[in-house]
C-alpha cells in the first residue's frame, strides 16, 4: 500500500505551505484514466510530475552528490512531494489569473516556485480575512482563553530607567569608572540627564533617545548590571557606578512596575495574533492534505521506485583473500555470492503520498 507522507514537503521549494478552507481552488477538468508513461511518476488533473522536472531539480546539486543523493529514499521523497505540492500550486495560480509577464522570463523551475508562492499569498489573504469576517467570534475566544488560564500572563517586575554606558574597552577598566563617576556628579548637581548623557555615553543610539531605555524585568539584563539597576527604589534616584560586562554605568530610575498579572487590554493583541496563526496554519493543512488525498492523483510507483540505488553490503565487507580482493577491483564484478555490488531495484519505499483510499 503507497504511503501518505504529507508531512514530508520540499522546505526549499517554498516561502511558506499555506492553504485555505475559503479560497478554495477553482474546478479543473478531470485527469484522463489509464496508466502512466515511464517517464511521468504522477499526475492529477492540475500537474504532471515527470523525470525532466526530477532531473532538473537534481542537477542542482553538484554533480559528485547525485549518486549519494539518489541512496536515500527519504531524500527522493521530500524532493518529489515538494515538486508535486509546487506545481499543483502553480498551476492552481493560473487558475486563478495570478500569471503574467512577471513569471514570463523566469526558468521553468523557478517560475512555478514563483507562482506557488503567489498563490500561497492570496490563500492566506483569504484566510486572513475570513478571519477577520469572524474577529468578534475569536475576540471571544480569546477573552475566554485569558480568563482560563491567567496565569499564563504573568509579569516579572519591571523597570524603566535612562542609561549612561562609558565602554571599557580602548579606555580601560579604570579610566572608564572615573569617567562614569564625573557623569554621576554632574547629575547629582543638577544638570540634564539627556545632556549629560549625550556627552559623555558610548551608546550609539544615545543622541537619539537621550540615555532613556525601555521597560524591562531583571531577567533582560546582565546580572551584575541588574541587581544595580533594580536597586533604585525611588523614581528619580541616580545609582551608583555599576559595571557591566562591557562597561561602566551610570543609571537614573524612571519608573517602576510591580510584578502581577497583565490586564487583558495588554495582551489582547498577542493573543489575537496566535489564534489568527493557529487560524491559517490549520488552513495550510488542509490544502496540502487536499493536494494529496486528491481522488484523482495516478502514481506511476514503478517509476518511483526504480530511483533509488542501492548499495549491497556484503560489498563494503574486506576481501577474504588476494583472489576475491582482485575480484573486487574490478568495476561491477559480482560478489561471491554473484550478485553485483550495487543496484539500481526498486526501493520497497513509497516517494509520494496516494490519493485517499488508493493502495
Amino acid at each position: 500500500m503507497l504511503q501518505h507522507v504529507s508531512r514530508f514537503i520540499a522546505a526549499a521549494a517554498l516561502v511558506a505551505l499555506s492553504g485555505s478552507a475559503t479560497a478554495a481552488p477553482v474546478a479543473a477538468p478531470a485527469a484522463a484514466p489509464g496508466p502512466l508513461p515511464p517517464d511521468v511518476f504522477a499526475k492529477s488533473h492540475w500537474m504532471e510530475l515527470t523525470r525532466a522536472d526530477y532531473d532538473a531539480a537534481l542537477a542542482k546539486l553538484p554533480e559528485n552528490l547525485h549518486w549519494e543523493f539518489a541512496t536515500s529514499p527519504k531524500r527522493i521523497q521530500d524532493l518529489l512531494n515538494g515538486l508535486l505540492l509546487n506545481k499543483t500550486l502553480a498551476a492552481q495560480a493560473r487558475a486563478h489569473g495570478l500569471g503574467g509577464d512577471a513569471f514570463a522570463n523566469k526558468p521553468a523551475g523557478d517560475a512555478e516556485r514563483a507562482l506557488a508562492n503567489a498563490e500561497l499569498k492570496r490563500i492566506d489573504d483569504a484566510s486572513r480575512a475570513a478571519f477577520d469576517a469572524k474577529k468578534a467570534e475569536y475576540e471571544a475566544r480569546a477573552r475566554e482563553q485569558y480568563m482560563i488560564d491567567r496565569d499564563k500572563y504573568r509579569r516579572p517586575e519591571q523597570v524603566r530607567f535612562s542609561d549612561i554606558a562609558v565602554a571599557i574597552k580602548g579606555r580601560g577598566d579604570a579610566a572608564a569608572h572615573q569617567r562614569v563617576e564625573e557623569a554621576r556628579q554632574r547629575l547629582l548637581a543638577g544638570a540634564d540627564f539627556a545632556t549629560v548623557a549625550r556627552e559623555y555615553s558610548d551608546d550609539p543610539k544615545v543622541k537619539e533617545n537621550g540615555g532613556a531605555m525601555p521597560l524591562v524585568s531583571a531577567k533582560q539584563l546582565a546580572p551584575d548590571f541588574a541587581k544595580g539597576v533594580f536597586a533604585l527604589h525611588k523614581i528619580g534616584e541616580i545609582s551608583v557606578p555599576i559595571k557591566g560586562p562591557a562597561a561602566w554605568h551610570v543609571v537614573r530610575l524612571d519608573e517602576r512596575k510591580p510584578a502581577g498579572i497583565q490586564s487583558f487590554g495588554e495582551v489582547r493583541d498577542a493573543i489575537m495574533k496566535d489564534l489568527l496563526d493557529r487560524y491559517i496554519a490549520q488552513q495550510r493543512q488542509l490544502r496540502i492534505e487536499a493536494i494529496y488525498r486528491d481522488p484523482d492523483l495516478q502514481i506511476n510507483q514503478p517509476a518511483i521506485d526504480a530511483l533509488v540505488n542501492h548499495v549491497d553490503s556484503d560489498s563494503l565487507k574486506p576481501a577474504a583473500s588476494a583472489k576475491s580482493a582482485a575480484s573486487a577491483s574490478q568495476p561491477g564484478s559480482p560478489d561471491s555470492a554473484g550478485r553485483a555490488p550495487v543496484s539500481t531495484t526498486p526501493s520497497a519505499t513509497q516517494a509520494l503520498p496516494p490519493p485517499a483510499g488508493r493502495n
